[in-house]
């Protein structure tokens, strides 16, 4: 069954799972799709506004297209938040899926660790971070890997900790059943549901972190074309509308759309959820 059944959710889900199958195409295919290479400066043709001199979204401050920036910028940012929010995900769920069965002096130490991480403001450890390995892409990736894994493990521990309790559980248990056999055959497979739905909003987070970075000179270098740099040198021109309205729109438009998803992804796979119930835990990610 498809999670487009739900005719409340049918639209936006649809649109928002065409949004990102569109970023992650043009991603992919940018050379493709970009009308002219990213890189290259006209100084004449500096500053045009949309629809002029054959630019569709208009040029830069060096005469650069916008659209073609627009199209490329989004495969560092997508490459980031992907992997960064796969990372993320994996280091979250066994540090969770460990704390919240096994529990013990190394289970609390762990989310001791994840709980002293949150006392701090995510975004602002980033930068951080990557200010200290050095700006660029890997530092990128390893500052939001480092500061979005805490979330993923309260989350799934929580969860966990439901199902350990579970009816299902107990009695695998007095049928001889060891406990990573109990983990690995009962437990984990039932927390996956949780696991897909903060991964998949752990994405949008990461979209925003990296855009954050790139725009506050911490994330992707230039002349390297990134949604988050072309709004930051677009702030310079406030008068030339497209430079900063553009790449706004577009983060926008990804980060609602995966938002979206997520919520679709819950109620479709949380029962729970779906029926009005009793909900599991929130698997709302702060910035």
């Amino acid at each position: 069954m498809s999670i487009f059944t739900r005719r409340t959710h049918s639209v936006p889900t649809v649109l928002a799972v065409a949004v990102l199958g569109t970023a992650a195409v043009l991603a992919i295919a940018a050379p493709v799709f970009a009308p002219y290479d990213p890189g290259t400066q006209d100084l004449g043709a500096a500053l045009l506004p949309p629809f002029t001199g054959g630019h569709l979204m208009g040029t830069d401050e060096l005469g650069r297209d916008v659209l073609s920036r627009l199209v490329h910028g989004g495969r560092p940012i997508m490459f980031i938040a992907f992997l960064s929010s796969a990372i993320a995900l994996v280091v979250g769920s066994l540090a969770g899926l460990f704390a919240g069965y096994f529990g013990g002096f190394a289970g609390a130490a762990v989310m001791r660790l994840a709980d002293l991480q949150l006392s701090f403001p995510p975004i602002a450890l980033a930068v951080l971070l990557a200010a200290i390995l050095s700006p660029g892409i890997k530092s990128a990736l390893i500052a939001i890997s480092l500061v979005t894994w805490p979330q993923v493990a309260r989350v799934v521990r929580a969860d966990t900790m439901r199902v350990a309790t579970s009816d299902y559980v107990l009695l695998a248990r007095v049928a001889g059943l060891s406990r990573m056999q109990v983990l690995t055959r009962h437990v984990a497979p039932n927390v996956g549901t949780v696991m897909i739905v903060i991964g998949t909003i752990n994405l949008g987070v990461a979209v925003i972190f990296s855009a954050a970075m790139s725009f506050l000179g911490v994330g992707v270098q230039a002349p390297l074309a990134d949604w988050g740099n072309m709004l930051a040198s677009g702030t310079q021109y406030l008068n030339q509308w497209w430079l900063v309205v553009l790449p706004g729109l577009v983060i926008t438009a990804v980060v609602l759309s995966v938002s979206i998803l997520g919520d679709a992804l819950r109620d479709r796979l949380d029962p729970r959820s779906a029926s009005g119930g009793s909900r599991g835990p929130s698997v709302q990610v702060g910035v």
